[in-house]
């Protein structure tokens, strides 16, 4: 063979191993390099946002009249009173106190951790998070997904569903009850 004939076969070979090397080298990922601005520097313009029409807002600290429009309470560490006529009632946030004593509640959703909620009478009433406590005269149905909640109705509650545990519904007069969860005591004061 000849030293051309050599040189012909060594240079395909020679760029196949290249190639093959080339493959397998690790490559760093490219850095990027975040330069903190000055808290003076422009920034985007604020956002507005539009409230859900569906659902008027409470007012902490204060009396709200629901006016037969539904309400939501979003928030923590708040005071709110509800009068009036609620169709409905969203409440999301921790340490959350609600006075509907003086108001008309057909559904209401507490959402979260510590809230105490004092009502008249409530048509559905769902209770999702812990240490929650509730003190109403009558609750229709009762649906309550967490732990360590207290909830009293004095006259009734038509039909319990309960999941979680260590939850405690007491009331004089019980309908249906539903308790897939563990350590729940539900039955009379």
């Amino acid at each position: 063979m000849s030293v051309s004939s050599r040189h012909r076969l060594a240079l395909p070979l020679l760029i196949a191993t290249l190639l093959v090397v080339s493959g397998c080298s690790v490559l760093p990922d490219p850095r990027q390099t975040v330069v903190p601005t000055d808290a003076g520097a422009a920034s985007p313009p604020p956002v507005a946002t539009t409230p859900d029409p569906s659902a008027t807002p409470a007012q902490p600290g204060s009396e709200s009249d629901c006016g037969g429009a539904p309400v939501s309470v979003d928030g923590a560490d708040l005071d709110v009173v509800l009068t009036g006529d609620c169709p409905s009632v969203s409440v999301n946030g921790n340490d959350v106190d609600i006075d509907a004593s003086a108001a008309t509640v057909g559904a209401m959703q507490l959402s979260g951790d510590r809230m105490d909620l004092d009502a008249g009478s409530v048509d559905t009433l769902a209770v999702s998070g812990q240490d929650n406590d509730v003190d109403a005269d009558r609750i229709g149905s009762l649906t309550v997904n967490g732990d360590r909640n207290e909830i009293e109705a004095r006259a009734s509650i038509d039909r319990v569903v309960v999941a979680g545990a260590d939850n405690e519904i007491l009331s004089a007069q019980l309908g249906e009850i539903v308790d897939s969860g563990q350590r729940n005591r539900v039955g009379a004061p």
